[in-house]
C-alpha cells in the first residue's frame, strides 16, 4: 500500500482534482481529460487512479479527521464542550454559518465532490479502454470505484440530507444531494430521495457482481494460481483497506437502513457477519492495548500517511487547558455513557477500561492515537459491530426481541461486559440498549451523529435541554452557490 501511495504522489493524477464551483471549470475539465487520455492508456494508469481516490479521501478535511472523529463526532456532542477559542467550537454549537464553521462545513461538500469527480473520470475511461486491463483487474477496480461512489454520496446525504426517513416517507419525494455519475462541466440536477436510493442500489448491485472477482470473496472453483499474475506487486493485499466485496455489502446495509428498510438492511448485515471473515474480538485474549482499533473487526479502513501528526495533537487532555482544540470526555460523561456505577457493565467494558485514558482534563479515546500500535495509520470507516446493531434493530422493530438481544449481547460479551441483557426484556428496554451501544462503540469513529439523525432524536445526552434537535440542526447547509442551484433553503 505505501509503495503505491508514494508512486501516486509523483503522478499527475493528484493535480487533476477538480475545484468545485471554479470559474475555470471548463478549461480545467478539458485539460483534465487531455491528461486522462494519457493516464488511462495502460493498466497502471487505472491502478494509480484508484489509489489516488483513496489518497484523496485521506485528507484531514475528509476521512482522516473531519468526516470521522472530529467534526462529525463533535456534532454528536461526543466530547466535552470546546472553548470559544477552539477551531471547531462553532460547529459543536451548530453555528454552521459562523466565520470559521462556514469553511469547515463547505469543505466536506467541496472535497467530497472532488473525489467523486475523480471516481467518475476513471469510470468513464474504464469501459472505453477495457482492452488494456486484465479481466480480473477490470472487474475489481471498477467494482471498487462504484462502491466508493456510493460510499461518498451516502455520507453526503447523511450530512446534507434529511434523516428519520422511515418515519417520514413523505420526504422520499423531495430532492436531495446531487448524485453525480459523470465527469462533466454541467451542474447535475438533483433527484428525489427515492430516485437517489435506487441509483445507489444500481451501483451497489453492479459493484457486488464485479467484486465476485475479489480475493476476499470465496469461490472454490478458482484455481490456486488465479491471482498470481494480477497480484505480483501485492496490489490486492490488505483488502480491508480497500472497498472490498464485504465492505460494499456492509455499505448496502448502511444505505438500506438510512432509507428506512430495516428488513433488507438486516439481510445484508447478516451476510457480512456470516461470510466476511471479520470476527468480533474476545476481550480476555485480544491484545487491545496494542491494537485499539480492533483490526480484526475492520471491514473497510483507510491507510493514512502521517496520521500521527493529524491525530495526536488533538486527542490529548494532558495540558492545562491551553490546547483549545483538545477533544476528550469529562469523567461525568464517561461514567454516564459506560454505566460505571454497575461494576459488571461499565468497569468491565474494555471500551471504558482500556480504550479510554485518564489525563489531566478528562478521558481521551485511545483508538486512533499513534503510539506503537500494531496497525498504525488506519482509520476504520466500517466495522463489524455496526452489522450486529443493524440486525438487532431489525429484530427489535419486528418484535423478535430475543434475537435482537442475542445480537446485542454478543457484542457486549466481546467487550467484556459480564451482565447480559435479560432475554425477557421489553421493547423499550431493548431499544435503549441499542442506543447505549451506539454511544459506547462509536467514540472516535464518526457514526453516532448519523444514528441520532436517522432515528429522529430530538434530545441527546450532554446537550442543553433548551436545544431541540430538528432539521435545522441535523441538515447541514449546502455551500451558497450549490444551495441556489438545488433549492435548499
Amino acid at each position: 500500500m505505501k509503495a503505491f501511495i508514494q508512486k501516486i504522489l509523483m503522478t499527475l493524477l493528484v493535480g487533476m482534482l477538480v475545484i468545485a464551483c471554479s470559474d475555470d471549470w471548463l478549461d480545467e475539465t478539458s485539460n483534465a481529460k487531455i491528461t486522462a487520455d494519457q493516464q488511462f492508456s495502460d493498466e497502471d494508469g487505472f491502478k494509480d487512479a484508484l489509489m489516488g481516490v483513496y489518497l484523496g479521501m485521506t485528507s484531514p478535511k475528509l476521512y482522516a479527521k473531519d468526516m470521522t472523529w472530529n467534526l462529525v463526532d463533535l456534532l454528536a456532542q461526543q466530547y466535552a464542550t470546546l472553548p470559544s477559542l477552539a477551531l471547531y467550537d462553532e460547529v459543536q454549537q451548530f453555528n454552521y454559518r459562523g466565520p470559521q464553521a462556514t469553511d469547515q462545513v463547505d469543505a466536506l461538500w467541496i472535497r467530497s465532490y472532488n473525489i467523486l469527480a475523480n471516481i467518475n473520470l476513471a469510470l468513464e475511461y474504464i469501459d472505453d479502454n477495457q482492452e488494456v486491463l486484465n479481466p480480473i483487474n477490470y472487474a475489481i477496480i471498477k467494482g471498487e470505484l462504484l462502491g466508493l461512489r456510493v460510499f461518498v454520496h451516502l455520507d453526503l446525504m447523511r450530512l446534507y440530507g434529511y434523516g428519520n426517513l422511515e418515519e417520514r416517507q413523505n420526504l422520499m419525494g423531495e430532492y436531495t444531494i446531487p448524485y453525480v455519475v459523470n465527469f462533466d462541466k454541467d451542474l447535475v440536477a438533483p433527484m428525489t430521495y427515492a430516485q437517489t436510493f435506487d441509483r445507489m442500489q444500481e451501483d451497489i448491485d453492479m459493484a457486488l457482481e464485479l467484486l465476485k472477482e475479489d480475493p476476499i470473496y470465496q469461490d472454490e472453483n478458482r484455481p490456486a494460481d488465479y491471482y498470481l499474475e494480477v497480484n505480483r506487486t501485492g496490489f490486492y493485499e490488505n483488502r480491508e483497506q480497500r472497498m472490498n466485496y464485504y465492505a460494499v455489502k456492509a455499505l448496502e446495509a448502511r444505505k438500506l437502513l438510512w432509507e428506512g428498510n430495516t428488513s433488507d438492511a438486516a439481510v445484508a448485515a447478516e451476510v457480512v457477519i456470516a461470510n466476511s471473515g471479520a470476527t468480533l474480538i474476545q476481550s480476555d485474549s485480544y491484545p487491545i492495548a496494542g491494537d485499539p482499533i480492533l483490526y480484526q473487526e475492520v471491514l473497510f479502513c483507510l491507510d493514512i500517511n502521517g496520521f500521527a501528526d493529524i491525530v495526536n495533537p488533538i486527542l490529548t487532555a494532558s495540558d492545562d487547558g491551553t490546547n483549545y482544540d483538545a477533544i476528550y470526555l469529562t469523567t461525568q460523561m464517561a461514567d454516564s455513557i459506560f454505566e460505571t456505577d454497575q461494576v459488571n457493565i461499565g468497569l468491565a467494558d474494555v471500551r471504558f477500561n482500556t480504550l479510554l485514558k485518564s489525563e489531566t482534563r478528562g478521558l481521551v479515546s485511545t483508538k486512533l492515537i499513534q503510539s506503537g500500535t500494531n496497525n498504525p495509520n488506519q482509520m476504520p470507516l466500517i466495522k463489524l459491530p455496526e452489522m450486529y446493531y443493524i440486525a438487532a434493530e431489525h429484530y427489535w422493530a419486528s418484535e423478535n426481541l430475543e434475537q435482537a438481544i442475542t445480537y446485542l449481547n454478543t457484542v457486549r460479551s466481546s467487550r467484556g461486559i459480564l451482565d447480559p441483557i435479560p432475554l425477557d426484556s421489553d421493547s423499550e428496554t431493548v431499544w435503549e440498549e441499542i442506543r447505549k451501544e451506539y454511544r459506547k462503540e462509536f467514540i472516535s469513529e464518526g457514526q453516532l451523529f448519523y444514528f441520532y439523525k436517522r432515528t429522529g432524536e430530538t434530545e441527546i445526552p450532554f446537550l442543553s435541554e433548551t436545544v431541540e434537535l430538528n432539521d435545522e440542526i441535523y441538515v447541514l447547509p449546502y455551500p451558497d452557490s450549490e444551495a441556489q442551484f438545488v433549492g435548499q433553503n
